[in-house]
């Protein structure tokens, strides 16, 4: 059967027994996670794949018993629009289908609209993520396509970061960073400012600031406007009333004429914990060759590094830093070493982690090298290299990353 809740006719392949059982088409199944996500595309993008054997099956994703081959893709929207999917091959009948990122969700599917036995869809969607799933009509039918995703509208009005990406306080103290949001419009957006998204045990406030100083100005949690095309920078402060573990906190970067900035985990959140005791709060920034936040691989089994620079503005610890890709499946290998901030070389041999004891006020640095293994496409929402700074407790007292791609 083929994955398509809506079918009411059956062509160019033989009725099965679950072809009764529409309602269990999309009953997400254990095998989900043997299915790999294949690099995350754009809302503008052309994308040449294959189905073959050795693809994820659909029976492996919802346990059909389908036994045709079928690829997914993530796909992010930063700002809302109409979405327009083309799934065209000369080797089978194409068969696209959007959904959720869990896979419960079925959001448009189609199968000839693109004429030619091509598969062409177009549906409003607002911003977010979601998954497009490529497949044959036919049961067992390999082939090359090429997959074509094309959004009016789909840009987001603001783009937001944070800076530092996390914080580490005692009850009562604040954790302050500062955040900067972009006007990507035409048009003034009016009345810009910024709330906290999760729920923290934590009062909140937030200042603009003069961008060349960081010195706070205006008035404190009053919006301003944003000229077309220009920025603001802000100050906020997150100060905990009661303990808490480690939080990505979100936060709403809006205007009252605009839609919210996309939230991009490590982008533009802060990961707070706040503790009952004094703890270490290992504030870290990276730096990349370019100065852009972007580690390029000089093609797919390029390597690179980047640099990172911390202060521990809280008390002394035993801390160990690694790298890792988050929840994104990269294809990078990455190992860190402390470094000698005046020539920026290893003090040891780059491992997996490294673990030194870092006191107050101390500024140790660091370098993180990373090896491609296959092609990283450019999507910074999606492909980052975080570097965390974990206590004895695996408790994250500091954390930083930067975006990776191929060229």
């Amino acid at each position: 059967m083929k994955i398509r809740p809506t079918l009411s006719t059956v062509r160019r392949w033989q009725i099965s027994i679950w072809c009764v059982l529409p309602a269990m088409l999309f009953m997400p199944s254990l095998a989900f996670s043997q299915c790999d996500v294949r690099p995350p595309i754009q809302p503008n993008e052309v994308v040449i794949g294959t189905l073959a054997s050795g693809d994820c099956t659909v029976d492996e994703l919802f346990g059909t018993g389908d036994p045709s081959f079928i690829d997914l893709y993530s796909l992010t929207l930063p700002g809302p629009g109409e979405l327009t999917v083309a799934l065209d091959s000369s080797d089978f009948d194409a068969l696209v289908v959007l959904m959720d990122p869990t896979l419960t969700n079925v959001i448009a599917e189609d199968d000839d609209s693109g004429g030619n036995s091509n598969a062409l869809l177009s549906v409003s969607l607002p911003a977010g993520s979601y998954t497009l799933l490529a497949n044959s009509f036919s049961l067992v039918d390999p082939g090359t396509y090429t997959l074509t995703t094309s959004c009016s509208g789909c840009t987001a009005d603001l783009a937001a970061s944070v800076l530092p990406a996390s914080r580490s306080v005692q009850v009562g103290d604040s954790a302050t960073a500062f955040a900067t949001v972009i006007n990507t419009l035409t048009t003034v957006a009016s009345s810009c400012g910024i709330a906290p998204l999760s729920n923290v045990a934590a009062n909140f406030s937030y200042q603009t600031t003069d961008s060349a100083t960081n010195t706070p100005t205006g008035t404190a949690n009053t919006p301003v406007d944003i000229a077309p095309g220009e920025f603001q920078s802000y100050v906020f402060a997150l100060t905990p009333t009661a303990a808490f573990d480690s939080t990505d906190v979100q936060l709403s970067f809006e205007c009252a004429n605009t839609n919210p900035a996309p939230v991009t985990v490590g982008l533009n959140t802060l990961l707070l914990s706040a503790s009952d005791t004094p703890v270490s709060d290992v504030v870290a920034l990276s730096a990349t060759p370019t100065g852009d936040g972007i580690v390029a691989l000089p093609g797919s089994l390029g390597a690179n590094a980047f640099a990172v620079a911390t202060v521990n503005v809280g008390s002394s610890d035993t801390i160990t830093a690694s790298a890792d890709t988050g929840t994104a499946t990269v294809p990078v290998s990455l190992a860190i070493c402390e470094s000698n901030p005046a020539t920026g070389e290893c003090l040891s041999a780059p491992a997996a982690s490294v673990t030194s004891s870092i006191d107050a006020n101390a500024t140790p640095t660091f370098s993180v090298f990373v090896t491609g293994s296959g092609t990283v496409p450019f999507d910074p929402a999606t492909n980052r290299i975080f570097v965390r700074f974990r206590d004895a407790g695996d408790v994250t007292r500091g954390s930083t990353s930067v975006a990776v791609r191929t060229e």
